[in-house]
């Protein structure tokens, strides 16, 4: 199945682009939270090399993190672009893991070990400028995550990292999954505000292409660890798949670009129209 196609036969996306740094005061900042405010590599890799320790042989953790991530991202984008019935997250986490654990690990496990596992998604690490860049965040406008985690996915990540949300938006709101124009379109709405109020921050440009092309202002922050260090060239091999890379390099024309969320908070303070 070639997800590119079917995105450009199945999803409608706008004809309009990000508005420009100061252009329209940001009322509320929303944010794509696997991978941009919270770190997954690191934290799937360590549980997969607590079960290797446990279960006494050997694996490639990172490779498994890796390719837990990947079916994410795969499993949720099919969601929407074949506009199939939507399911909770969880139920398409712990079918991925499975497959990952028959093609890469070589030991059985247990119905509740695989449980377990799933739960690390609950337990991720916030990156380390995540919490006091949002605290940072929330003084200038609403923040909220616009995520693929359900409800109930963000409230327990919030619970154990501490992120500030002043409210939940995303997936749980609109029912489908990205890059499905209803889940930005139907949180803007919640919010009761016009796309141009809203910032969308991402460390994935597609992510931000999508925002952008529905007149929400963008926020590229870069995440050089996503995955574990490996990052998308500057100039990409045509043909390549770099869906397991990070993005260090501009590749649309967003509103900031930034390095971290306290330095996206300063910009936004300075950039405030009078």
């Amino acid at each position: 199945m070639d997800l590119s196609e079917l995105a450009k036969k199945n999803i409608p996306i706008g004809s309009l682009t990000s508005p420009k740094k100061g252009q329209h005061r940001i009322r509320a900042v929303v944010f794509d939270t696997y991978g941009t405010v919270c770190e997954i590599y690191g934290p799937f890799k360590r549980r997969f090399e607590q079960l290797a320790l446990d279960k006494v042989v050997a694996c490639d953790a990172g490779a498994m993190a890796i390719a837990w991530r990947g079916a994410y991202v795969v499993s949720s984008f099919t969601q929407a672009v074949t506009q199939s019935e939507f399911r909770p997250l969880v139920e398409s986490q712990r079918a991925n893991l499975v497959k990952v654990l028959e093609a890469h690990f070589p030991a059985p496990v247990t119905e509740q070990e695989v449980d377990d596992i799933v739960a690390t998604w609950d337990r991720l690490d916030a990156w380390p400028d995540a919490v006091e860049g949002l605290q940072k965040l929330k003084e200038l406008a609403v923040i909220a995550p616009l995520s693929n985690g359900n409800f109930i996915d963000m409230v327990n990540t919030a619970r154990y990292t501490g992120l500030p949300w002043d409210l939940i938006l995303g997936s749980s709101v609109s029912r489908c999954y990205k890059p499905h124009p209803d889940i930005y379109l139907k949180s803007i709405e919640a919010l009761n505000m016009q796309p141009q109020d809203v910032c969308m921050v991402a460390a994935h440009q597609s992510d931000l292409a999508y925002a952008a092309s529905f007149g929400m202002q963008t926020a590229f922050v870069r995440r050089p660890d996503e995955f574990g260090g490996i990052v998308k060239p500057e100039n990409p091999e045509p043909g390549a798949d770099y869906i397991n890379a990070a993005e260090i390099h501009v590749e649309g024309d967003w509103t900031y670009v930034a390095d971290n969320f306290i330095d996206l908070a300063e910009q936004i303070k300075c950039s405030a129209p009078e």
